[in-house]
């Protein structure tokens, strides 16, 4: 103590003055220091309050002790109401191992950063997904805490999870695609070992007639319906899928070959149900192609085997499922061969037209006669039309196919009347697809044909299908059209498709041909005697198909029909058949055959 005193009394005071002003700017100097700390902690308050983001300080644990404004505007809720609340809390479910790791690897370090994303619980129970950037400032003084910025992407985020979702499914329909479809295969067949997958291509049978007399607006919806009844039949873990147009596939893992046979017979039944598309109740048949697969199968192999199966399938033109045998390729290849020396044998005039007549009952006189197209092929010698006609169809030739028959029938019945006369068939019929009646150049066609071969348009008939006949747009103006320069109208295989008396009084056509398959057999005969109180009613002439025996032409004329065809009159005859029936009255068409 004597020591201490005796320091301080050897103190001059000019050495007591420069002390006394050193602590004087000492003050200065923490006063503006605080100064600016709270010049700061102003600025980051304006830069929080006014910022579109939102400013969190959290404790360590999670707690949060402040909440910028613009947690009002992006999650729902007052910032006060959120202060001394456990943010967790707002976290998905589903996120809340992210948050949780996020935090700790923040909290690890003084200064530590670090980033993630997040979904937040909105006020409105919904969640909004945030990017938080967060920085350790616990030993920060003027902070004490963690402070994230957190951004709003939930926009951003819903957008990439759209394109992402629409790069891998069908946006018509929902079902995968073709890119995921190959994927989940692929993945199929790498996970398979020694459980079974099988593979499923569906094509769906007439449904470009659907499009082309309907119109896209009713085919989409039928193909969302189908989707939404194949959807209904398989198991979840199945995939189902939209290769494109109305091709379909399905994935099967797990399941033996008969089971996914009978969940093929299930989605058949399923889609023979009538739909109900925009005021037309529509009934679909599928072809199905299956291949069944293994562990270590090629996916490409697989799916082209699936085709050619399909393809099988769709052949026999009556539905049903057919599964790959090996071998089964050559029909395919020779399908597709057959249809594409179509545009070479229409070059090389291997195209033929034979002509079954069409007689008045009960006598047999032939009254007129249906062009009918034969192949004559160089190496198979003569061909029917079921061996190009529907490869015609998929691929468009029957436009350029149809417009040869055209031409060509009206050159021989024009030929014919110049030779026979008043013994010439009376009338020449000739079919129309839909693909034909929807192209906007086919009443054009029509028009300089008849100009060019001189043929009288009352002479000529036009053959087309009910399903053609419902059709609207282009089909219904060609239709129209043609009336208008003076063509009949024939509506071909009546009662098969959507025949009702309002297709009659909306559809201008001239002629009803009753389907074969109604055509009297021993029995009832009702539906025939229907179809021609109909055409009576009507006012248009009635012409029953496909007459085979002399008790089935009887039984027609006794029920009052008038005209008829069939082989029980004749097959399809060359042009010259044709003159030597009508100029030898001796050989009646009528003849028991």
């Amino acid at each position: 103590m004597n020591q201490r005193r005796a320091a301080l009394s050897i103190l001059t005071p000019a050495a007591m003055g420069a002390a006394a002003l050193l602590g004087h700017f000492g003050a200065r100097r923490l006063r503006a220091q605080l100064d600016a700390a709270e010049l700061e902690v102003r600025r980051f308050r304006r830069l929080a309050q006014n910022s579109t983001e939102i400013v969190l300080i959290t404790e360590a644990g999670g707690r949060l002790t402040y909440a910028s404004p613009a947690v009002l505007r992006m999650l729902g809720s007052e910032p006060a109401s959120m202060t001394d609340t456990d943010l967790g809390r707002r976290v998905h479910p589903d996120d809340r191992a992210i948050a949780t790791a996020h935090l700790a690897e923040v909290a690890a370090r003084a200064g530590g950063t670090s980033s993630c994303r997040v979904r937040l619980a909105h006020a409105d129970g919904s969640y909004r997904t945030l990017e938080i950037i967060s920085v350790n400032l616990l030993d920060e003084p003027s902070i004490l805490g963690i402070v994230s910025n957190c951004r709003d992407v939930t926009e951003t985020v819903r957008a990439h999870e759209r394109l992402s979702y629409e790069a891998s499914h069908d946006v018509l329909t929902g079902l995968a695609n073709r890119t995921l479809f190959g994927a989940r295969v692929a993945d199929g067949v790498a996970r398979a070992g020694h459980q079974p997958i099988s593979i499923v291509l569906i094509d769906l049978d007439d449904f470009k007639t659907v499009n082309d007399t309907l119109g896209h607006a009713v085919g989409d919806g039928l193909l969302v319906e189908v989707a939404e009844r194949m959807r209904g039949v398989v198991r979840p873990t199945d995939t189902v899928a939209r290769l494109g147009g109305d091709e379909f596939a399905i994935l099967f893992e797990g399941l033996g070959s008969r089971d996914v046979d009978r969940v093929l017979d299930r989605i058949a039944d399923a889609l023979a149900v009538p739909m109900d598309i925009s005021g037309h109740l529509l009934a679909v048949r599928a072809s199905y192609g299956v291949v069944d697969g293994r562990g270590g199968d090629d996916v490409g192999d697989l799916l082209r085997q699936a085709d050619i199966a399909m393809y099988e399938a769709k052949e026999r033109g009556e539905g049903g499922y057919q599964r790959y045998r090996p071998g089964s390729e050559a029909p395919g290849a020779e399908r597709r061969r057959i249809t594409s020396a179509l545009t070479a044998a229409l070059a090389r005039n291997e195209l033929v037209l034979h002509y079954q007549p069409v007689v008045a009952l009960p006598e047999g006189r032939l009254t007129g006669v249906e062009a009918l197209v034969r192949w004559n092929h160089p190496e198979r010698g003569l061909l029917g039309p079921g061996d190009f006609i529907p490869g015609a169809e998929l691929t468009g030739m029957i436009v350029p196919l149809g417009r040869w028959v055209l031409r060509e029938a009206c050159r021989q019945a024009v030929a014919w009347a110049a030779e026979l006369g008043d013994q010439a068939p009376g009338t020449m019929s000739v079919n129309a697809s839909a693909r034909q009646l929807q192209d906007v150049s086919f009443a054009t066609d029509v028009a300089a044909v008849l100009r060019e071969t001189g043929m009288d348009p009352r002479r000529l008939t036009i053959e087309i299908t009910e399903s053609t006949a419902v059709g609207g747009g282009a089909t219904q103006e060609t239709l129209r059209a043609l009336r208008a320069m003076g063509v009949r109208l024939s509506l071909d295989d009546f009662g098969t498709g959507a025949s009702t008396l309002s297709l009659l009084a909306n559809c201008p056509v001239d002629q009803i041909k009753l389907d074969r398959s109604f055509a009297p057999v021993p029995g009832p005969d009702a539906i025939a005697g229907a179809v021609l109180s109909i055409a009576r009613a009507m006012g248009v002439e009635a012409v029953a198909e496909g007459v085979e025996t002399l008790a089935q032409a009887e039984k027609l004329g006794d029920l009052g029909y008038v005209r008829a065809q069939g082989f029980h009159f004749a097959r399809p005859m060359s042009p010259e058949q044709i003159a030597a029936a009508i100029t030898e009255p001796a050989d009646s068409l009528a003849t028991p055959r």
